[in-house]
């Protein structure tokens, strides 16, 4: 204790630094002060005024932002450690806003509203529902909402049912693999429609989804059926499943314009000719 107290009297001194007109010593490069006095001795206890050591404000700076990188890499360590769960698809998360091509820009701005107003989101348990054809840009969207709080140090996990219905097929530990969901504060799961269509598929598919909700966590879920679709379904087992998601997705974002696979497809289709025909 008392190597801590005598350290606190100590004080580092630059070359740059200098001795104000208090007397006290200021950093060269912040010129804030290094010293500070106290009207006691931390040594003795006597009431007697004592110069200190002080943080100055370029060292508190350094000091927060190294704090923050650790903050920083403690997450995406324990975010590596969650993805050995086999829950995440490994490039569900690999677009940023950076790479919107803002085509749609009122769909683009409600996304990022969405990481900005992230606190109220969760508070509420607000989710969002992206529908539309076949490559308009669901999963692209969704990723980046995801990437946007991941920046935030939020818990994201991306997947899509059919990756979910082959875990829950393999394993007897069906509840276990289901309240793991709720270590992410937002799941994304694209492809809503597109499993098999089985009872068992539609009895799994109710169960990753009333498992979220029960968590009471947003969830972003994309789907290419439509809202027509999904508010008249074929079986009831459907109508549960659809009624469900749509409570937990208030936010609904259609997606409309040609498919962007086709459109890059092409791209790369004339940009092979070009390579190997000349």
């Amino acid at each position: 204790m008392l190597d801590v107290i005598q350290g606190l009297m100590e004080t580092h001194e630059e070359p740059s630094d200098y001795v104000g007109e208090d007397g006290l010593l200021y950093c060269g490069k912040c010129h804030t002060p290094k010293q500070t006095r106290l009207p006691f001795n931390p040594l003795t206890g006597d009431k007697v005024e004592t110069v200190v050591r002080a943080v100055c404000q370029c060292q508190r700076e350094a000091d927060e932002e190294a704090e923050r990188r650790a903050v920083r890499e403690r997450f995406q360590m324990d975010m590596a450690r969650r993805r050995e769960d086999g829950l995440s698809c490994p490039d569900g998360l690999r677009y940023t806003f950076a790479q919107d091509d803002r085509q749609q820009p009122k769909v683009s701005d409600a996304c990022q509203r969405y990481v900005e107003c992230w606190d109220e989101m969760r508070a509420n348990n607000i989710g969002v529902l992206f529908y539309g054809s076949v490559g308009t840009g669901k999963s692209f969207l969704a990723s980046c909402i995801g990437n946007g709080l991941l920046d935030r140090q939020v818990p994201v996990a991306a997947t899509n049912f059919p990756r979910l219905l082959n875990l829950l097929q393999g394993t007897y530990e069906k509840q276990t693999l289901l309240d793991r969901l709720s270590i992410y504060k937002l799941l994304i799961v694209d492809d809503l429609g597109v499993e098999r269509d089985s009872a068992y598929a539609e009895e799994q598919i109710f169960n990753i989804i009333d498992a979220r909700s029960n968590s009471e966590l947003p969830v972003i879920v994309t789907t290419n059926l439509t809202l027509e679709e999904m508010e008249h379904p074929t079986t009831m087992q459907y109508a549960r499943i659809y009624d469900r998601v749509l409570a937990m997705c208030p936010i609904r974002l259609k997606l409309a314009g040609e498919s962007r696979r086709k459109a890059n497809a092409s791209e790369r289709e004339q940009l092979a000719r070009k390579i190997l025909l000349g």
